[in-house]
């Protein structure tokens, strides 16, 4: 019987027990929806996320280099990137994912592997992305330690991450029903503090966190709640310049890897 409880000392929330990893690998095959609507659906969806991080990355990252996103489901970012001038390569492991991927948009580069086993060199890309991946996986500390190895330097990294744990508590009893978790699927539910002082500790820099994009839903109430609390949040973002940060709503956090002094 799976459970979530919250860590009194970092404030996140945690499956227990977890899946073994092999059966996340397996479960995954089936997670993404294979009709056509629906794809086209999660696409609009999240549209306006992905045009707001392309954005957001050229910003930071001046010119086009070699990025990787891993958990790149049906491709749509790496073709938005692709066409932005970008050499964008995306790690899945859904086989339907990057059969898809192929199909659609074929000369995408792309791994199959998770990202431990894919031993890439040292300084390897500009950019890495995860779009609500991290929740995903058990080791999160392991996992941006070896986005940093992977990161040339001044490289950036962009997590987006679903925040979920102030709904369920505001919902209390009625947030069962609605399976905010995605039980399984999510191992953790992260706070902004602990993903923020993880990537200082593990030797990232500039690093920040904002409400960059909203997602669209299909529903009429999903839509509509996510344009009022996706727009408000957005809103306090940009005018706090991070400061504050509406709770409940998607986060994307960002950092770079530092130069060294022989590096510059």
């Amino acid at each position: 019987m799976w459970a979530y409880y919250s860590c009194r000392s970092c404030r996140i929330v945690f499956l227990f027990p977890g899946p073994a990893p092999a059966e996340l690998t397996s479960a995954y095959q089936d997670y993404l929806p294979v009709q056509e609507a629906a794809i086209e659906q999660w696409h609009r969806a999240m549209e306006d996320v992905i045009q707001s991080s392309a954005d957001w990355i050229e910003k930071e990252a001046g010119k086009p280099g070699r990025l990787l996103d891993v958990g790149s489901g049906y491709g749509f970012f790496l073709d938005c990137m692709s066409r932005r001038g970008w050499q964008a390569e995306g790690l899945e492991i859904s086989e339907f994912g990057r059969a898809f991927t192929r199909k659609r948009f074929p000369g995408i580069g792309l791994h199959e592997q998770p990202l431990f086993q894919c031993a890439f060199p040292d300084r390897s890309y500009d950019v890495v992305t995860l779009f609500y991946v991290i929740e995903h996986l058990p080791d999160p500390v392991g996992l941006l330690k070896e986005v940093g190895r992977i990161l040339k330097p001044g490289g950036l990294v962009l997590l987006r991450w679903p925040h979920s744990t102030p709904i369920v508590r505001l919902l209390g009893p009625l947030a069962r029903g609605l399976d905010l978790y995605h039980t399984p699927y999510h191992l953790f539910d992260y706070t902004r503090s602990f993903l923020e002082r993880t990537l200082h500790e593990e030797g990232f820099s500039s690093v920040k966190t904002l409400v960059l994009g909203k997602t669209r839903p299909a529903s009429f109430l999903g839509k509509w709640s996510s344009r009022l609390m996706g727009g408000l949040g957005e809103f306090l973002s940009h005018w706090t310049k991070g400061r504050w940060l509406l709770p409940g709503v998607s986060k994307t956090t960002l950092a770079k890897r530092p130069y060294s002094r022989v590096e510059k």
